[in-house]
């Protein structure tokens, strides 16, 4: 069946904690500026995650922002009794990180069970098989894409996390059947959990517990997929794409352009901030090595001026302005001739040509 690739696109989120809400303005442009109207394959990590999730549910940006804005951040951090110093420090020896997360998966379930998915379906907890691509041709229509590519376009969304036991980068849903759970069980795609798979991706290091998962009987720890990728907008490209692929990305200061990080490394007390900066340098690199010009041309980049990723204080006047941030970067953006350039060369192309 063909569809108007005019109003379809591929959305990538990049990870940025309490932030994301500006992801919320950028896709609100994308919709009046770009004139996307649904979104097909939808990919992110941590933040970026959430909101390609809440999209793939049935979210438009309006509905995004509100979620967002009504989010009580400060509850995400679920030290426990005593705070961060002593709940935190609890935890810290039960389950490798101060707060188990739990209130996240549950803020997340409920947004999921409350999607307009969730309502036409009758499901209040949605999975992967819920996710699935109505709109893909027969695998024998298009003997030009791989085995992988036609496997990963059944699902329309996809999320990066991190197997910091086998040391590896995994997309989920797409290589979760690799693991088991504690009794031996195999993952499906289909059966998988769409808040298990957002909950892999967000589970920042030292901040939240770890998602245990085993394989042969053995345990593994998936964190946060920006330790490996931020911003996956590589995982969509393939032969002749059919629609544009949009990329959203997050930085620091208040320019439209993102400069290049400057962290110092005192002495004598080096120890921290030096582990801080190969932290950071170890999640940004794979990311910065594939943005070359290509992937600048289809990248919103989103100046977040001073506030931080962990920011769980963030008052509601910072979130409006984040979304607000978020809307004008990309406007610009889409507004710019080398953007028009790049939709343009899909106008030609068919529906059924592959199926990505």
């Amino acid at each position: 069946m063909a569809h108007d690739e005019k109003h379809r696109a591929d959305g990538v989120f990049e990870g940025g904690g309490v932030k994301g809400i500006a992801f919320a303005g950028a896709v609100a442009a994308a919709e009046e500026e770009a004139g996307v109207r649904e979104w097909v394959n939808l990919a992110g990590t941590s933040a970026g995650a959430i909101v390609a999730a809440l999209l793939a549910v049935g979210y438009d940006a309006a509905g995004i922002k509100k979620i967002l804005a009504d989010a009580q951040y400060r509850r995400f951090a679920d030290y426990g009794f005593g705070g961060r110093v002593i709940g935190g420090a609890l935890n810290a020896v039960r389950s490798r990180s101060l707060a188990p997360g739990r209130y996240f998966t549950d803020w997340l379930l409920e947004r999921l069970a409350e999607s307009p998915l969730a309502r036409e379906l009758g499901e209040e907890d949605l999975r992967f098989r819920h996710l699935r691509r109505p709109d893909l041709p027969a695998r024998e229509e298009v003997p030009d894409v791989s085995d992988v590519q036609y496997e990963r376009a059944k699902y329309r969304l996809h999320v990066i996390a991190s197997d910091v036991t086998a040391g590896r980068m995994i997309v989920v849903p797409d290589q979760i059947e690799q693991y088991e759970d504690e009794h031996g069980n195999a993952f499906g795609k289909d059966d998988l959990r769409v808040v298990d798979a957002v909950r892999m991706s967000m589970s920042y290091p030292y901040l939240y517990e770890p998602v245990r998962v085993f394989r042969n009987g053995r345990p593994y720890y998936i964190v946060d997929g920006g330790l490996l990728s931020n911003f996956p907008i590589w995982l969509f490209d393939g032969p002749n794409p059919r629609r544009p692929t949009y990329g959203f990305r997050l930085h620091g200061g208040a320019t439209p352009e993102e400069p290049l990080p400057y962290r110092t490394i005192p002495r004598p007390l080096w120890p921290v901030p030096l582990i801080k900066a190969m932290f950071f340098s170890a999640m940004e690199a794979w990311d910065r090595e594939h943005l070359g010009g290509a992937a600048y041309a289809r990248t919103v980049s989103i100046p977040t001026h001073d506030v931080k990723t962990t920011d769980f204080n963030l008052s509601a006047d910072t979130a409006q302005a984040l979304y607000g941030w978020g809307e004008e970067a990309a406007r610009r953006f889409f507004k710019s001739p080398k953007v028009r350039e790049y939709q343009n060369s899909f106008g030609e192309r068919l529906a059924i040509a592959t199926p990505s």
